[in-house]
């Protein structure tokens, strides 16, 4: 199924009938789409209408058993969801019926965006266009596709946020939140004196919470650290990036050196490590992603909007980071090593490992006889994966250790070898 409409609501029932025939009257195969109504415990005539129309074929009906709020409700309606992709409408909306159309078509053309907005008219309660306004300008909550894969890995909603949830969403996840703008007037949304927008004290409040976010890929550096009594040793990771694309030498961290991949030699590093529990490979190419568990990594699939040449590689790590707390255990040492430093041994990383609690560091890094770094290896506490900048805190172990970029690279690690 190509696509989930997810409709919350609350306390609108004046509105809901029209908002879900928009909803079921798309110019769409009716296969591939489906409306999915979660009420969040409404005290008016909500329910009477759901059950009136309960044996639509594409139409879903949930209603909460405790009230959950917005983005409580809308994370409901992404887990139950059977479509690629997901968009949200408020109850008091409604859709053009080539709605989901050119949203969907959009996300198809360009496998890499994370989500696609359109432009909306405001309407009165007679259903009269006001104005058009354009998404790019004045964002809203609702009518912003998304591919439902990258929207679960990246946390969905915080359910704490009961106003302004999308826009603790892209504050965030930050430059993770790449958002794309099409200019077609496709939503409704109705300007009523019930609007949730228009409940100030409360949009107040948690505009003043956004202030004090911090995103996934460039969190702040004033935020308090979080404690933790565990020993540094307690589950230490090692995260390897390694996407697809490289320029100057195509498919570089699989390509083949001493009879291995080139990735074989970092993981086979991090696993003969004394400290490391757990080896991550976090990547968005499926060959890559079978070597590396075939020589017993951990894959981590990695979004596009993070595969791309220009994104920082410590995004990649906080992403990490993130999915392995999430999913697995919260680490007390990440150690990030590249997939194209293959002369890098766990002697290496129990080196720099060592450093950084003899010398009580929050962060390590290799670097060369020249004493300039190599990024072979860094290590850090959890907290200071999250930090903008260098630690305070900050030491380095010499490794004479040499990245590959290109085919001369490999030609001189085999001659250093030989």
């Amino acid at each position: 199924m190509k696509v989930s409409i997810i409709i919350t609501s609350y306390n609108y029932g004046r509105y809901l009938e029209r908002c879900i025939r928009s909803c079921l009257n798309q110019d769409f195969p009716k296969d591939q789409y489906e409306v999915i109504v979660i009420d969040d415990q409404s005290t008016d005539e909500t329910h009477t209408i759901l059950n009136n129309l309960r044996d639509i074929t594409n139409l879903r009906i949930k209603i909460n058993k405790d009230n959950l709020g917005v983005a409580g409700t809308a994370n409901e309606g992404i887990k139950m969801s059977r479509g690629q992709f997901v968009v949200r409408v408020d109850a008091d909306d409604f859709v053009s019926n080539k709605f989901i159309f050119w949203l969907s078509e959009y996300l198809i053309a360009n496998h890499n965006v994370f989500c696609v907005s359109c432009d909306y008219y405001y309407i009165d309660d007679f259903e009269n266009k006001i104005e058009r306004v354009s998404s790019y300008e004045k964002p809203v909550s609702c009518g912003i596709m998304y591919r439902k894969e990258l929207l679960i890995q990246y946390g969905m909603y915080n359910q704490e946020w009961r106003h302004r949830e999308e826009e603790e969403l892209r504050k965030r996840l930050g430059q993770n939140y790449r958002i794309q703008h099409l200019a077609m007037p496709l939503y409704r949304y109705r300007m009523h004196k019930s609007n949730k927008t228009k409940k100030s004290d409360m949009m107040n409040y948690f505009k003043d919470k956004l202030s004090r976010i911090q995103s996934i890929d460039q969190p702040t550096i004033d935020v308090e650290p979080e404690t933790d009594e565990r020993q540094l040793t307690e589950y230490v990771v090692a995260v390897i990036p390694a996407r697809g694309g490289s320029k100057r030498l195509p498919r570089k961290n699989i390509y083949p050196l001493w009879n291995k991949p080139m990735i074989y030699w970092a993981i086979k590093a991090a696993k003969e490590s004394e400290y490391i529990n757990d080896v991550y490979v976090s990547t968005e190419d499926n060959e890559i992603k079978n070597i590396s568990e075939t020589f017993g990594a951990i894959i981590i699939s990695r979004p596009y909007s993070l595969s791309e040449g220009n994104v920082y590689k410590q995004s990649v790590i906080c992403h990490a980071t993130n999915y392995i707390s999430q999913n697995f255990k919260k680490p007390t040492l990440i150690i990030s090593l590249q997939a194209n430093s293959p002369q890098v041994q766990s002697l290496n990383i129990d080196k720099c490992i060592d450093h950084l609690i003899q010398y009580k560091r929050q962060e390590v890094m290799s670097v060369d006889e020249n004493l300039n770094q190599n990024a072979a290896i860094r290590v850090m506490t959890y907290n200071a994966v999250f930090q903008r900048t260098l630690s305070t805190n900050f030491g380095v172990v010499v490794s004479d250790l040499h990245d590959v970029h290109t085919i001369e690279d490999i030609e001189l690690i085999e001659k250093s070898t030989s």
